[in-house]
């Protein structure tokens, strides 16, 4: 079957904080890997081919990839034929439809956060093959978001010494890619999905409420998927940010350029969703140009 739900970004916002927490409701099923990469990649080659792509840190995370889920698979055996399957075979639809197996009665989802800048012809496909599909997108200040993205694409998972040994300008100039703005361009991205999606089949939470009410967002999110969403399901989760990544504070002039860049999408996202999050987002970047 395909899944039932996508978790798709945004990158750094606390997907896998509820990746993991979805994985405990017994309600809901997902996959043994996170990231299923089936809509933002080149359909048919076999993930593993990407350990032979042109681009380095490609190459790097591919590998890095394979290496960790091997020891996965070697820890739980019953995953082994999943990972071989996954990486090894073809990436058609009937692939990506073969890798879900809910028991009767489970949801099956996957959180991708690339999926959130996917371009509408690989949407209009979601949509073909899922039209009833449920779409989870999480915000962060997008400032924060971009410094987060920098941390992660400067650490040795895709072969960088990390931040301590940051170039500043080619730093400067990963933060203003357009490639990497577009996953901060959060109303560009949720217009794309609301042309096929109907609003709801869409939730939209924030990463501060990850950080300050994290039983509050999961209950809601349980209850957009509609599965059980009493408090004995929100009792255990797990309240702590997953991922933590200790790194500096961004600098100065790099979250002036960021906040004159993203100002127009600011103050539009605080016009949309005008809550204390998204203001909150908006004071900060106007305090600093």
């Amino acid at each position: 079957m395909f899944p039932d739900f996508l978790i798709i970004g945004a990158q750094k916002a606390g997907t896998t904080w509820l990746d993991r927490n979805l994985r405990r409701h017994p309600q809901i099923w997902l996959p043994p890997e996170k990231e299923i990469h089936f809509f933002d990649l080149p359909p048919l080659l076999p993930f593993s081919a990407l350990r032979l792509a042109p681009t380095r840190s490609i190459r790097h995370w591919a590998r890095f990839r394979m290496q960790r889920d091997a020891d996965k698979a070697h820890a739980n055996p019953q995953h082994a034929h999943w990972y071989a399957h996954y990486y090894w075979l073809p990436r058609t639809e009937q692939w990506y439809r073969s890798l879900f197996a809910p028991a009767p009665g489970q949801l099956a989802g996957e959180a991708t956060p690339r999926y959130a800048v996917l371009p509408e012809r690989r949407i209009r496909q979601a949509h073909r093959l899922m039209p009833d599909c449920r779409i989870i997108y999480l915000l962060r200040d997008p400032i924060a978001r971009a410094w987060s993205d920098v941390a992660m694409f400067q650490s040795p998972k895709f072969g960088r010494p990390g931040l301590q040994h940051l170039d500043a300008e080619a730093a400067l100039r990963f933060l203003v890619h357009a490639r990497r703005i577009r996953h901060s361009s959060y109303l560009a991205n949720l217009e794309r999905w609301e042309k096929f999606f109907p609003s709801e089949q869409i939730f939209v939470g924030f990463h501060d409420e990850v950080r300050q009410a994290p039983r509050k967002i999961l209950a809601s999110i349980y209850g957009f998927l509609g599965v059980d969403d009493s408090p004995s399901r929100t009792k255990n989760i797990i309240a702590r940010k997953v991922n933590r990544q200790r790194y500096q504070q961004i600098p100065p002039a790099f979250e002036r350029a960021l906040a004159k860049m993203l100002m127009p999408e600011l103050r539009a996202l605080d016009a949309r969703f005008n809550n204390e999050y998204t203001a909150r987002w908006r004071q900060r970047a106007e305090a600093c140009v």
